[in-house]
């Protein structure tokens, strides 16, 4: 039997299940955020190419464009690795157990693409009709004196066909990955892996980026061109990657070591054995919070009232909403795939008495406190490196305000998306066979 024929029938058996949909929900917020930051970069760029603004502002706010979708492109490459990882969760044993039946390892990963196609190409259709329902709002925001047309902010048809394409392959590149384990052997889902240890140059690159930052634009010892300057920004913010995990291993570390309740602790001890996992749900944001940090001092700087700054302030709230959303979703998808990834878990817990809302309260803590360390660490290094102008911020306190607004919001609606995965814990350490 071809792998199409059996995935038809085990389709047609089973019909959709909550994580097909959830994947595919995932891929769409994915594929209309990509094609909202792309439709940005597109208005900017029309508008360089046509006239309508001066060429040096013009280049510089289209680099800022560039800038700004480069923060979020890993937030939509995670999103849609997290909606594959949801789906694997649930197919894992299925494929384990027509392996054991004499399934071939072709009709296996025959089965794989063609789920991950099948949700991928369904998110992208509503991903692109979501992107169009958004874009009129988005056109209400105004850049550079002037408010953006809904035909500034469409794209390309090339731009749409590679935004889909692309989000296709990373479903496809996902998929075939995590095959690996149950090419291996059919009993490869039982395999477990430790984390690996992560390693302390991870503080010297992000002080090294930091000293650079500190001698150059705050105190002024080697003289540098504006250009220079967002470019040594935008490496601190990125630098801030690689000692994110780090920082927020070392506080859940210190969280466990003082937990007074079994929620606190096995939140802490999760976020300790996978502190990469931890950062991924809150890295964008937590780079998006820190980059508006550095963009939102801009109008202090010139005392208000300068168009670029504005419109600087203007984007940093506007990535930061955008990172928020995605942050959101990546939650509540992330969160369902972990529940049913440690379904065994949960079980052996329940049946030692465990009560269903400790298990509850570990999965918002597991979320909660990598989202405080990710983003408000990214806040106070925002705040620590731009001490020395933190008195021209407060004199033009407007968009401080909207920045801590922002991301405030962006914290609440995450915390708030986690609960997606709180009645998946009920199923799956009540269920007397595998999920």
């Amino acid at each position: 039997m071809s792998a199409l024929r059996l995935w038809l029938r085990l389709a047609r058996a089973t019909g959709p299940r909550a994580t097909d949909v959830l994947s595919a929900t995932a891929f769409a917020f994915a594929t209309a955020a990509l094609l909202a930051v792309l439709g940005g970069v597109n208005a900017f760029r029309l508008r360089l190419e046509g006239g309508v603004v001066n060429e040096s502002t013009g280049t510089f706010v289209l680099t800022l464009a560039f800038v700004a979708a480069a923060l979020l492109l890993p937030a939509v490459w995670t999103l849609a690795q997290a909606a594959v990882r949801l789906a694997i969760a649930r197919r894992d044993d299925r494929l384990a157990a027509l392996r054991l039946a004499g399934a071939t390892r072709g009709q296996v990963t025959g089965l794989a693409v063609l789920d991950a196609v099948a949700q991928a190409l369904a998110g992208v259709v509503v991903g692109a009709a979501l992107a169009l329902a958004v874009i009129p709002l988005i056109a209400q925001i105004e850049f550079q004196g002037i408010p953006f047309t809904t035909a500034e902010l469409l794209p390309p048809l090339w731009v749409w066909a590679a935004a889909a394409g692309a989000v296709v392959v990373i479903a496809l590149g996902a998929a075939l990955a995590s095959l690996q384990r149950v090419h291996v052997t059919p009993l490869g889902v039982a395999q477990r892996v430790s984390a690996k240890r992560l390693s302390l140059w991870r503080i010297a690159v992000f002080g090294v980026a930091a000293l650079v930052y500190v001698l150059v634009v705050v105190l002024d010892v080697i003289p540098a061109e504006t250009s220079i300057s967002i470019a040594l920004v935008s490496v601190v913010v990125l630098a801030y990657a690689f000692i994110g995990p780090l920082v927020i291993q070392g506080i859940a570390w210190l969280v466990a070591k003082g937990a007074r309740s079994a929620a606190t602790l096995l939140a802490a001890r999760r976020v300790v054995d996978d502190p990469r996992g931890a950062f991924n749900i809150v890295g964008a944001m937590a780079i998006a919070v820190m980059a508006g940090g550095f963009a939102s001092l801009a109008p202090a700087t010139v005392g208000g009232g300068d168009q670029m700054s504005d419109d600087m302030a203007t984007g940093a709230v506007l990535t930061i909403a955008i990172a928020g959303v995605l942050g959101a979703v990546l939650a509540g998808i992330a969160q369902s795939a972990k529940v049913l990834d440690q379904r065994r878990e949960h079980r052996a817990m329940h049946r030692m008495g465990v009560e269903l809302p400790v298990m509850r309260a570990a999965i918002v803590r597991q979320v909660a406190l990598p989202l405080v360390v990710g983003v408000g660490g990214a806040a106070a290094a925002a705040l620590l490196l731009i001490l020395p102008l933190i008195a021209l911020w407060i004199a033009t306190p407007g968009s401080i305000i909207a920045w801590a607004l922002t991301a405030v919001g962006a914290v609440a609606v995450t915390l708030g998306a986690t609960s997606a995965a709180l009645p998946l814990v009920r199923r799956v350490a009540t269920a007397s066979a595998p999920a």
